[in-house]
């Protein structure tokens, strides 16, 4: 298990968990993303039941946000409760209800469904709405039956009613929902996915839409046959017993095929609560006591990322333990009266505090997610950071245990990290910093850790690159200045001329100083007949553009490809002109939407916080700093920090690969991507 508390004096746990889930903390992440129309009526406004949910004291309630012309009664009405009861639960609106308020509204075991999202029937305006729950326990229940939606799939008008009334004594007919799995359905109705199965025989697959046949009551399931030999065992080395999924393959013809059960499947392959994909590797048989006494196989419920062998470094005394966590962010709550009190036109990300409310939010869903696999641990986040302000950060290390925490995740600005990094040192706390690119934080410091690519991994992985892809390739390195990357710049040059004294790259290697040659040092340097790459060191606003216009003409009489660096996303470049020069971008953050792998979590952590997790806010590095560091926690103990170099892993936007150092340094991410941009979309290339 894991334990959350929150920071800041003894207040801010209360604000940010009680008073703020309701009326910050939802505002400042979700306002952004929240598609809560404001619609201004003439006549009596229709309340529509929000579609926000939040535990508060162990209880779901209603997140509302209160509309323009929306009444108490009204608001009572859509959520079927009283009046009275609004007021217990929000005592402020004894002094008039206000647009923009947040209310908190209990839910009910037994919701009317307003008008405003039922069937136009009268037949379906009459029927109850229970759960899967009381369905089991009633002993006559009525012929059409409608079940609600999970708490974290909430109902809206564009759904189908999940259940479809039939005459049948045996089963109901259950109507899938989008991105739901057979496991997920089997555990609403408190029975085995053979269970289900078992009343259909011809199922193949799950698709949205489909209809389901649910038992009414648990059929007496065949114990499986366990430990036979498959039919078909996809042979691999030190697993004889697992098999990768093929193309169209479904938890139940594996199951057949391999003589065995779709709930053994789940039990020895816990990723698949998150559903079937292929290339999955699945064990087909129970795995023997020595494959369990270490976690070898934990696999990432996300992105389905196999890590490797812990090696020496693993215990299993370490999973035991309860590691203590400290996330410090600028989450900036002494504004929280301004961000109440800003006006309708003021745009909420004008508030710094908003950039870090989903990278908290990604952590936090990936601790979730490990706690299935043994995570104990403590977490803290604190209000700790601010720009230019050193004081806060200050302070907040003096809070009482802060000297005996495990792990310190930020402060993300430079002036507050230096003195966390000098308190970690003193007390031997790891420290992650997740956004500097400055190498100068790891020097004389063994106990940071650097999540941005350091410039040796770049400049290896970029000449390796070019050396296996382009080995006659010109590269011209082109230097914005002397200074400017210099570090970076230099390192590449010499992988470059390693590779030609090794001869494995033949083409040739050219240099330009753009400050005082200007486009002329570079075009007189591109060759004819051959591929031309031109690298420009530098992120100067003004020089990148620039340099990107005059050098386009020149893609129309020779074969260019234009090599730009880490952050060049965020420059304001001509995108004709990059398709015209064959664009090529190193990136240390690169996100591929059309993975199953992004599409699970972009769902999770909508259905969790009601928002979609955004790149520009941290969500995804939020969860794969959570992810891989809890997990090393977890596994290695408090010896994690010396086993991180070459333990690997592919995140759902950072990829990690630890470098060691020998001189009393900290650790660098040595991981960078490559992609280009093809039919105006920017895929990955190495």
């Amino acid at each position: 298990m894991f334990i959350f508390t929150a920071c800041n004096g003894v207040q801010f746990f209360k604000q940010i968990f009680i008073a703020m889930r309701v009326r910050l903390l939802i505002l400042l992440l979700f306002i952004f993303t929240a598609a809560v129309p404001k619609y201004s009526y003439a006549q009596e406004v229709t309340v529509k039941r929000s579609t926000l949910f939040e535990y508060y004291k162990g209880k779901p309630y209603y997140i509302h946000f209160v509309q323009s012309g929306e009444t108490l009664t009204a608001i009572a009405k859509a959520y079927n409760v009283t009046v009275a009861e609004l007021s217990a639960e929000n005592s402020f609106i004894d002094k008039g209800l206000k647009a923009d308020m947040v209310l908190r509204i209990p839910q009910k075991t037994s919701v009317v469904t307003p008008e405003t999202e039922t069937i136009k029937t009268e037949k379906a305006k009459k029927t109850p709405v229970v759960t899967p729950e009381t369905e089991a326990k009633t002993e006559k229940p009525k012929k059409t039956t409608v079940v609600t939606p999970e708490i974290n799939v909430p109902y809206t008008e564009k759904q189908k009613d999940p259940v479809k009334s039939i005459d049948n004594q045996d089963y109901i007919i259950y109507l899938v929902q989008k991105q739901e799995t057979l496991y997920g359905i089997s555990r609403k109705y408190n029975m085995t996915v053979d269970d289900i199965l078992s009343v259909n025989p011809d199922f193949e697959g799950l698709k949205e839409g489909m209809e389901l046949r649910i038992p009414k009551s648990k059929p007496v399931s065949k114990p499986a046959v366990k430990e036979l030999t498959p039919v078909k065992v996809v042979k691999q080395e030190n697993s004889p017993a697992e098999i990768i999924v093929k193309t169209g393959e479904t938890l139940y013809s594996i199951s057949k095929l391999y003589n065995t059960s779709v709930d053994n499947l789940i039990e020895w392959n816990p990723q698949l609560t998150e559903g079937l994909k292929a290339g999955m590797v699945l064990r087909i048989r129970k795995p023997d006591e020595k494959s369990l006494a270490k976690p070898e196989e934990a696999i990432n419920p996300v992105n389905d990322e196999k890590p490797l062998s812990r090696g020496d470094c693993y215990k299993s005394s370490n999973i035991k333990a309860t590691y203590q966590i400290a996330l410090l962010l600028p989450l900036l709550l002494d504004e929280a009266e301004d961000v109440l009190s800003a006006s309708e036109q003021k745009d909420a990300t004008d508030f710094e505090g908003f950039n870090y409310f989903q990278f908290y939010a990604g952590f936090m869903l990936a601790a979730d997610s490990l706690e299935k696999y043994g995570l104990n641990a403590r977490i803290q986040v604190m209000d700790a950071d601010k720009l230019n302000d050193t004081l806060t950060i200050r302070q907040a290390l003096r809070k009482p245990g802060m000297d005996k925490m495990d792990l310190l995740v930020g402060p993300m600005y430079g002036s507050s990290f230096t003195i966390a990094s000098r308190f970690a040192q003193k007390h031997k706390i790891g420290i992650i910093n997740p956004l500097s690119r400055r190498e100068s934080i790891v020097e004389g410091n063994p106990y940071v850790i650097k999540t941005q690519a350091s410039g040796s991994g770049v400049a290896k992985k970029l000449a390796s690159f070019i050396a296996n892809t382009y080995p006659d390739a010109n590269i011209i390195a082109v230097r914005n200045d002397t200074k400017e990357m210099k570090t970076l710049a230099d390192e590449f040059i010499s992988q470059v001329q390693d590779h030609i004294d090794r001869f494995s790259f033949s083409g040739s290697l050219q240099e330009s100083v753009y400050a005082t040659e200007m486009m002329n040092g570079v075009t007189k340097k591109l060759k004819a007949g051959v591929k031309n790459i031109v690298i420009l060191f530098s992120n100067n606003k003004t020089t990148v553009p620039n340099f990107v216009s005059l050098l386009n003409p020149h893609a129309k009489t020779n074969d260019i490809i234009l090599m730009g660096m880490d952050g060049w996303e965020e420059l304001d470049l001509e995108t004709e002109f990059l398709v015209n020069l064959n664009f090529h971008q190193l990136t240390s953050s690169y996100i591929d939407y059309e993975s199953e792998a992004t599409q699970q979590f972009v769902t999770r952590f909508k259905n969790k916080y009601g928002a979609l997790p955004q790149s520009t806010k941290h969500a995804f590095l939020g969860y794969d700093l959570g992810w891989y560091f809890l997990t090393s926690l977890m596994w290695n103990g408090d010896q994690f920090i010396s086993c991180l170099p070459g333990y690997r892993v592919k995140g759902l936007q950072y990829n990690f690969n630890f470098a060691g150092s020998a001189n009393g340094d900290g650790i660098q991410n040595q991981d960078i991507t490559i992609v280009k941009l093809q039919d105006y979309k920017l895929i990955k290339v190495e």
